[in-house]
């Protein structure tokens, strides 16, 4: 069976791996393009900051398609296909919903955060235009996202793959003649990125809209069910998803308390930052990749009775993925200056930039281990306790040693990236304790 659940492993995790890669490509299409655009540090920063607000609007959706995930995982492990694809429709009506007022609050609050944040003058002005081109799009994101998650809880993880493929490439053509003013197409740099990226989003939207119409997936919503019965869903989803997205949000909070203090340093110095975030979210996707298996299948394993399945796809899933960010680190620990020339040719941003890259090399075996941990929790609708250590970890303890270690021992830009070396570790240590406890698989879905 041990075998069977590796096989089942890599399986779900290729596609995934891929797909997320895809994914992340889009950003670092913006990141790479704009580092070579007219002002690379307003650029980037207006870039990195529009991400930020972006992505802050996401942990709601995302803690919502988490619980669904968690939810159709395990009707799909008791072989109840036709309430897995009630769930999909109650979640779809659902997170469209909530999308469009997210979509409307970030489009007119979005700018006077960032200007909070300490952005002035033009990363000000690109950035305000930035926000305002992906938040107008920001459903077809959400629908995107919803159908992922369906099709993978439902064990298909090529059919996102395939529809990122064609995305993706359609947001780097689209991106190279908006931002440069390409084959006829207006020059329209930060604000180019943006509209390419809100287009792809609109591309994957069509292209699921078009199987879900033919039947061509494995998972299809439906909707004819009474607002009671619906009400139960929505009411679960809650339930799981608002720990779950609280969870997931204390990476974006985080960067609340982290970003001012990057910024203390200069735009040099965030435009570092943020090339070399942009840099290893590539080193993510196996850590991603593997923790959509985890979740799946201890989602699936449980929906059908067999609890120590469960606990040994998570275990396999973490296995895999320490070989596999080892290595990824390691690139990052011996190669950072070449990784760091690829977004742009500032000599000062790229010597800022190979320094992060070097120090958080070290910190991806526990990166990838933590991913396919909480992976495995998620799946089984265990949200609330990683949420707490999140919180914990991401927001209090990043924060107060890299105040430490940037001011107190004068360490400057270096001490926050030491400071996410420490704090990683610890918070991978007690997620690991809280998985061995074995808790986590006692929750009801």
């Amino acid at each position: 069976m041990k075998k069977g659940i590796y096989r089942s492993v890599v399986r779900l995790s290729i596609p995934a791996i891929i797909s997320n890669l895809l994914f992340t490509s889009q950003i670092i299409a913006d990141t790479i393009m704009l580092g070579r655009y007219k002002s690379a540090a307003v650029s980037l920063s207006a870039l990195g900051l529009g991400s930020l607000i972006y992505f802050m609007f996401f942990p709601v959706v995302m803690g919502l398609g988490t619980a669904t995930i968690a939810i159709i995982a395990r009707r799909w492990g008791e072989r109840n296909y036709r309430e897995a694809e009630a769930v999909a429709g109650d979640s779809l009506m659902t997170l469209l919903a909530v999308s469009i007022p997210l979509s409307l609050i970030g489009f007119f609050i979005g700018p006077f955060i960032i200007g909070a944040l300490g952005a002035n003058d033009m990363v000000l002005v690109e950035g305000t235009r930035y926000i305002k081109a992906i938040f107008a799009f920001y459903p077809f994101s959400v629908f995107i996202l919803s159908f992922h998650g369906y099709l993978r809880a439902a064990g298909d993880t090529k059919t996102p793959m395939y529809v990122d493929i064609a995305t993706n490439l359609f947001n780097i053509g689209l991106n190279y003649c908006l931002i440069f003013g390409k084959f006829g197409f207006p020059e329209l740099g930060v604000l180019g990125a943006g509209i390419a990226t809100g287009c792809s989003y609109l591309v994957g939207a069509i292209f699921y809209f078009i199987l879900y119409k033919r039947a061509h997936i494995i998972i299809i919503p439906k909707f004819k069910r009474s607002f009671e019965t619906r009400w139960k869903t929505i009411k679960k989803m809650f339930k799981i998803g608002v720990p779950a997205g609280l969870d997931m949000g204390m990476w974006t909070i985080s960067s609340f308390f982290i970003v001012p203090i990057v910024l203390h340093f200069g735009p040099d110095g965030y435009s570092a930052y943020q090339i070399g975030f942009r840099a290893e979210s590539i080193a993510y996707m196996p850590a991603i990749g593997f923790g959509v298996a985890s979740t799946t299948l201890s989602g699936q394993f449980l929906g059908a009775k067999q609890r120590e399945n469960a606990k040994k796809a998570v275990l396999v899933s973490t296995r895999l993925v320490l070989i596999f960010m080892s290595l990824i680190g390691l690139v990052m620990i011996l190669f950072p200056f070449p990784i760091a020339r690829i977004f742009t040719t500032d000599g000062d941003i790229v010597t800022k930039a190979a320094l992060y890259l070097f120090i958080v090399g070290f910190t991806e075996p526990a990166l990838g281990a933590f991913f396919t941990l909480i992976g495995g929790m998620r799946g089984a609708g265990y949200t609330k306790v990683p949420m707490i250590i999140n919180f914990v970890g991401l927001v209090v303890v990043r924060f107060l040693l890299s105040l430490f270690f940037a001011f107190t021992l004068d360490m400057g830009l270096m001490g926050v990236w030491v400071a996410m070396l420490v704090e990683i570790y610890l918070r991978g240590f007690v997620i690991y304790l809280v998985f061995r406890k074995g808790k986590w698989m006692d929750v009801k879905v």
